[in-house]
C-alpha cells in the first residue's frame, strides 16, 4: 500500500547557475559527489539535476515521518541503470528522468515504513 508520494521539477538552467562544490556537498552524498565529479561538467549539471528532484520528491513523500538532509540520502543505480534508495527501513521507491531544460523525479513510500 503506497503511505505517501512525491514528485519535483528541476529547470536545468538554473542548476548550471548555481553550481558551486558547496551546494554540491549540500544535495550529494559523498558517494554521489565522487561520482559527479566524473562527469564531464554538462553531465553534472543534469546528474545535480536530477539527484535534486529526486532526493526533494523523496524528502516530500518522507514528510509525515521526518525531513532527512539531502546529503543523508545516496541514491545509486543498479547494473542496468535504475536508480534505487536505501535510507532507514523505509521502502521507496524513485524514478529520475531528463531532458534538454528539466530534470523530474516521482518518490513513492510503500507501507512497512
Amino acid at each position: 500500500m503506497i503511505t505517501g508520494i512525491g514528485t519535483d521539477i528541476v529547470e536545468i538552467a538554473r542548476v548550471r547557475k548555481a553550481i558551486s562544490e558547496s551546494f554540491m556537498r549540500k544535495v550529494l552524498s559523498e558517494e554521489e559527489f565522487e561520482r559527479a565529479m566524473s562527469f564531464s561538467e554538462e553531465r553534472r549539471i543534469q546528474f545535480l539535476a536530477g539527484r535534486f528532484a529526486a532526493k526533494e520528491s523523496i524528502i516530500k513523500c518522507l514528510s509525515d515521518h521526518e525531513i532527512p538532509n539531502m546529503n543523508d540520502l545516496n541514491i545509486i543505480n543498479d547494473e542496468k541503470g535504475k536508480p534505487m534508495i536505501s535510507y532507514k527501513d523505509y521502502k521507496i521507491l524513485i524514478s529520475i528522468s531528463h531532458e534538454r531544460n528539466y530534470a523530474t523525479a516521482v518518490a513513492i513510500l510503500e507501507e512497512g515504513a
